[in-house]
C-alpha cells in the first residue's frame, strides 16, 4: 500500500482515476469473482488484452477487452510475477503505455494472488490434506498448502487416521467448533485439526491421534497417528501417539512375527469374557478394581482372572504379570489390524 500511495503522489491529475482503479479491483476481490471473472473484468478496464499464467496447472489465459478467451504458447517477455509461486500476470497494450497501466497491473497482481488462492483452496481441501501430509513433500510446497488450507506453518496442528469407514468424526469435530481439514488417503480418513482435542471423543470410529506439532511437521504427526491406528481395538477405539510410549517400536513387526509370540497365541485363545477380565485388571491394578469398573462381584472376576492365568502360563497378581499381560493385548490389537489390512 505505501508503494501505491507513492505512485499516487506523483499522478496529480490521475490521482483520482487511480483510487477508482484501486476500488474497482477492492470491489471485484469482495464479490469473490473467479479467475475468468477477473481477467475479463480488468481486459474491459483496461481496454487491451491482458494475460494470466497459473503455476498449479501451468495455463496460460488471454482475455480480450471483448471477452474472447484464448491460450497463448508463450507469455510475453514483460510480466508481473505473483507471490509464493503462484504464477504471472501481464498485460498487452498496442502502442503507448497508459498512464495509469503501472496501477491497473499492481492491482491485478494483487487480486489474481487473492483469487487464485480461493480457487485452489475451493473443493481442494483433500489435495492440500494429502500435500501437507506427505513425507515427500518440500518445506516450500507445504508451506503454501497449509495456507491454501487456512493454517500458518507454526500453528500447531494434530493429525487424526481414521479407520474407514469413518462414523462422522471429522463432522462431529467441526460441529464442536473445530478447525478441520479433511482427505480420504488409501482406506484412511486423514483429517488436519488445528486446535488441542478433547479427552473424550464421539463414539464409534477407530482412530489414532498424532502428536501436537508445528503445521510445518504436520508429515510426522500424520506418522505418529497411523501408527496409533494400528494399536486400535474393538475396544480401544482411540489410541494417542503420545501414550504408546515403547509399544510404537513394535508397530514395524511383521505379522508372522507378532503371531509367533507366545503370549500373543496364549492371549488370543482366551474367549472374550475372560480377555474383558484381563484388560479391565490391566486398566484397573487390583481384581476388586476391575469387578467395580465390570460390573462384577469380586469372586466372579477371580475367577475369571484365575482361569485367564491358567491359559497365559503367569501370574497376573503383581505389576510385571501385568504389564506383560498388558503389551500382549496390545500386540493382539496389532496383529488383527495387520491381518485386516488397516494401513501402516
Amino acid at each position: 500500500m505505501q508503494g501505491l500511495l507513492l505512485k499516487l503522489s506523483t499522478l496529480d491529475a490521475d490521482a483520482e482515476s487511480a483510487v477508482r482503479v484501486i476500488a474497482y479491483f477492492d470491489s471485484l476481490l469482495r464479490d469473490h469473482v473467479s479467475v475468468p471473472t477477473l481477467l475479463a473484468a480488468t481486459a474491459r478496464l483496461a481496454q487491451c488484452s491482458v494475460g494470466l499464467l497459473d503455476a498449479a496447472t501451468g495455463r496460460r489465459t488471454r482475455t480480450s477487452p471483448t471477452g474472447a478467451v484464448d491460450t497463448p504458447a508463450d507469455a510475453p517477455p514483460k510480466v508481473r510475477e505473483l507471490s509464493d509461486g503462484l504464477g504471472a500476470v501481464w498485460m498487452e497494450r498496442e502502442g503507448p503505455a497508459h498512464g495509469l497501466d503501472e496501477i491497473v497491473l499492481e492491482r491485478y497482481a494483487v487480486a489474481a494472488e487473492v483469487t487464485l488462492e480461493r480457487a485452489a483452496r475451493s473443493g481442494q481441501d483433500p489435495a492440500l490434506v494429502e500435500l501437507v501430509l506427505s513425507a515427500e513433500t518440500d518445506d516450500v510446497e507445504r508451506a503454501r498448502a497449509l495456507r491454501l488450507l487456512g493454517f500458518a506453518p507454526s500453528t500447531p496442528l494434530q493429525a487424526l487416521a481414521i479407520a474407514l469407514p469413518d462414523q462422522g468424526l471429522a463432522a462431529g469435530l467441526r460441529a464442536m467448533g473445530h478447525q478441520v481439514r479433511a482427505a480420504r488417503i488409501g482406506d484412511t480418513e486423514a483429517v488436519l485439526v488445528a486446535t488441542t482435542l478433547p479427552r473424550d471423543l464421539p463414539e464409534g470410529s477407530r482412530v489414532g491421534i498424532g502428536p501436537e506439532l508445528p503445521g510445518a511437521r504436520a508429515a510426522e504427526s500424520w506418522a505418529g497417528a497411523r501408527t496409533a491406528l494400528r494399536f486400535t481395538g474393538p475396544r480401544d477405539r482411540v489410541m494417542r501417539w503420545s501414550e504408546l510410549g515403547a509399544l510404537a517400536l513394535f508397530a514395524d513387526l511383521p505379522e508372522p512375527a507378532v503371531a509367533g509370540l507366545a503370549d500373543v497365541r496364549a492371549m488370543e485363545r482366551l474367549g472374550e469374557e475372560h480377555l474383558a477380565a484381563v484388560r479391565a485388571l490391566c486398566l484397573a491394578g487390583s481384581v476388586r478394581g476391575a469387578a467395580a469398573t465390570s460390573h462384577l462381584h469380586h469372586s466372579s472376576m477371580a475367577a475369571r482372572i484365575a482361569r485367564a492365568e491358567s491359559v497365559l502360563g503367569f501370574s497376573l497378581a503383581d505389576p510385571a504379570g501385568r504389564l506383560r499381560a498388558h503389551l500382549a493385548l496390545a500386540l493382539v490389537r496389532l496383529r488383527a489390524n495387520l491381518r485386516s489390512g488397516t494401513p501402516a
